[in-house]
């Protein structure tokens, strides 16, 4: 009786965990600035404003997939794709209400083109590009199947340094102080 009880119990775990989202395919089918290896992820807003911008990408910010960052959850990584033309992969399986996640959630997919691997640590000067789907919606349906260039969405070109990391206030705040020093410096040295 234990046996049977415990092995129905492993089973229906089992089959939620195959029961998720699955979005899959190419997001950007030509790609510039970005080289084979290059991060992307798959970010879905969970405001429901339908606003990530590129202010959200500050230093200090790791990205790792099934993390969250503000109103933001991490749902995938994926690497360039490189060969025969330049790609952006947005392939993510999750179920929805991961992470905060709920049906009618807007997805991005980010690709950084100074950055490689899941887990990175964004800092001044790294370079990414938001790419968003007009249909780029989360389903509701938990089992759900959804192919960028068939019913979503598919980018037929795309930029992979369309912005910058925005540096932490403190780097702005030793720069000034460095102006400053030497400014100092070069009073005295005149005098």
């Amino acid at each position: 009786m234990k046996k049977t009880v415990i092995i129905s119990i492993l089973l229906s775990a089992l089959a939620v965990n195959l029961h998720a989202l699955n979005i899959t395919g190419t997001a950007a089918t030509a790609v510039t600035n970005l080289v084979a290896g290059n991060s992307t992820f798959v970010i879905v807003d969970t405001s429901g404003s339908d606003t990530l911008a590129s202010s959200a990408f500050t230093s200090g910010l790791t990205l790792t997939s099934g993390s969250s960052f503000g109103d933001y959850y991490v749902a995938s990584y994926n690497s360039v794709v490189g060969g025969f033309g330049t790609t952006i992969p947005g392939n993510a399986n999750f179920n929805v209400g991961d992470g905060s996640t709920s049906a009618g959630d807007t997805f991005y997919v980010v690709a950084f083109g100074t950055n490689s691997g899941d887990g990175i640590t964004l800092s001044g000067g790294d370079t990414f590009g938001i790419l968003a789907g007009s249909d780029w919606v989360l389903n509701s349906n938990n089992s759900a199947t959804e192919l960028y260039g068939t019913n979503l969405q598919q980018f037929g070109t795309a930029n992979g340094a369309e912005f910058s990391v925005v540096p932490e206030p403190s780097t702005f705040a030793a720069l000034a102080g460095l102006c400053a020093l030497g400014a100092v410096m070069l009073r005295r040295r005149r005098a």
